[in-house]
């Protein structure tokens, strides 16, 4: 099965979000660059939100504060409307979002405790949450590592006893034993071969649509989050530029960054064009702990101009689905001739 298959929307339509972050800022150390700075994002029932952007940009800091793990310099986490986390810099008690929140991480194999069996760490949620029987326990876990193609017979076995693939497998039973409402997937398959990683990604679309289950999809692969998920956000130094239809984004990005981001994903057709190098970040944004004025990107943008540099633009609507943080979008075009080359910014 190929990637391309994978991806069967369930439109989330207008439904109110069950997750949200909104206005999220983390300052690690409490002084210098912020991780990430004013980040809002929403995940709806049945939805899948794909992240993106280059190493370093706040990404997993962002799934981190979601998952209430990153304490907030600024704003708060809401949970079907209710504030579950906020910036008090202490790390959340509140076990209606451990419940309804939980995380799928990019190294199984270091997301377990290697003395204890496959079994063992699926069942502990359970314990945690109140399930008193270990008989209880223990079926519960093995229907729920059977559901992901974990056998009993493996589920004996420690993490480093099994493949990557299988270890992934067992991390999936483990964050969906309790039903949550949401999992934050912070890069779950980079570490995972090609095969191995379409049979993930079957998988996490076929419990999105048993359970409605929202998801917030952390790559670096743009072909999988195209495949995979419904809405896609661009993030550039902590801070969201672009968010719009996952296909639409692929197909017509409009914040410079992300033409950038799109044009340098390798291509196996030695026809294309040369793959785009994603260029270092010349000055930065924070000087002193203080922001700068302009856009962050300003420094890098082909098409900066003294606006650029000296007002940040806001995320704002380009049409009802796209949202651009640009003072200069690009502009596609309808139906661009094969061959042809980016469009001009306005």
């Amino acid at each position: 099965m190929s990637v391309a298959e994978v991806h069967e929307p369930v439109g989330a339509g207008t439904a109110a979000p069950v997750l949200e972050l909104v206005n999220g800022s983390v300052r690690y150390g409490g002084s210098g660059t912020p991780a990430i700075s004013n980040v809002s994002l929403a995940l709806r029932p049945g939805e899948i939100l794909g992240l993106v952007g280059e190493s370093g940009c706040g990404k997993s800091t962002t799934a981190r504060a979601m998952l209430g793990l990153a304490p907030l310099t600024s704003g708060r986490v809401l949970l079907h409307g209710t504030e579950v986390v906020t910036n008090d810099k202490r790390l959340t008690k509140d076990k209606r979002l451990r419940a309804a929140v939980q995380a799928i991480f990019q190294n199984p194999a270091a997301s377990f405790n290697p003395k204890r069996s496959l079994l063992d760490s699926v069942a502990e949620p359970l314990r945690v949450h109140g399930t008193n029987s270990a008989a209880e326990r223990r079926r519960r876990a093995l229907a729920e590592l059977d559901r992901v193609g974990i056998t009993a017979a493996m589920a004996s076995r420690r993490p480093h006893e099994v493949s990557g693939g299988q270890c992934q497998r067992a991390a999936i039973a483990r964050a969906t034993i309790l039903r949550p409402e949401v999992l934050v997937c912070d890069e779950p398959v980079s570490a995972l071969d090609v095969s191995i990683q379409a049979q993930i990604l079957e998988l996490l679309s076929e419990l999105r649509s048993e359970n409605r289950l929202a998801m917030l999809f952390i790559s670096h692969d743009l072909g999988v989050i195209a495949a995979l998920c419904d809405r896609t956000a661009v993030m550039y130094a902590g801070k969201i530029v672009e968010q719009a239809d996952a296909l639409e984004l692929v197909h017509a990005p409009r914040h410079p960054y992300s033409v950038i981001l799109q044009d340098s994903a390798p291509s196996l057709d030695i026809s294309a064009e040369p793959v785009t190098r994603l260029p270092s970040r010349s000055s930065p944004d924070v000087v002193d702990g203080r922001q700068l004025a302009g856009c962050g990107f300003a420094a890098l943008c082909p098409s900066a101009d003294d606006l650029c540099h000296t007002t940040h633009p806001p995320l704002a609507p380009l049409s009802q689905a796209h949202d651009t943080a640009c003072h200069h979008p690009y502009t596609p075009e309808p139906a661009p001739a094969e061959g042809s080359s980016r469009p001009a910014a306005d």
